[in-house]
């Protein structure tokens, strides 16, 4: 009886064990799956040939073009940002986005909880920095600004504790 209860016993780890490997290599498979979609509508869409990587906290889309990469994770100040740009410090990083298309890199940067009176403030620190600015405020809560120097255009928009913000270094002509 004891031979029996050991067997039924490895049996039912063994089977726990292979249904654990099986659905581990179903869900990545369906990762890749779904990964090949996306790049087959990419491809459509934009006529150019793509490799998507998605994973739990990142996708990357690399093209002939350039990259693109979206952390979806990220709650810092990229550090690739160059030191011209002030760190806009009147909210919190939910997501970050940094592509390099044709040579031109660009940083995407979604914020949350952002505070009231953000457009005067950072305003301030883009004309601190040598920026030519024009705002456009509604009310106290949101608005937007766009920033451009002989280097960088930067772009921000938001409200009601939500902002979208991106910077991009001007094409070379």
């Amino acid at each position: 009886m004891k031979d029996s209860v050991k067997l039924r016993t490895l049996g039912w780890i063994v089977f726990c064990a292979i249904f654990t490997l099986f659905s581990v290599s179903c869900h990545r498979a369906t990762e890749k799956t779904g990964e090949k979609m996306v790049e087959k509508a990419f491809e459509n869409a934009t006529g150019q040939k793509a490799d998507i990587d998605i994973s739990e906290e990142k996708t990357v889309i690399e093209t002939g073009s350039g990259s693109v990469e979206v952390d979806s994770k990220a709650n810092s100040w990229p550090d690739e940002i160059p030191d011209e740009i002030p760190e806009f410090t009147y909210g919190k990083i939910s997501a970050v986005t940094t592509s390099n298309i044709d040579g031109i890199k660009a940083w995407n940067i979604v914020f949350e909880e952002v505070k009231d009176g953000f457009i005067d403030k950072y305003d301030a620190k883009l004309k601190e920095k040598g920026f030519e600015t024009v705002t456009m405020k509604m009310g106290e809560k949101g608005g937007s600004i766009t920033g451009e120097n002989e280097k960088y255009t930067i772009f921000m928009m938001g409200g009601e504790g939500n902002l979208s913000f991106a910077v991009s270094l001007k094409k070379k002509e």
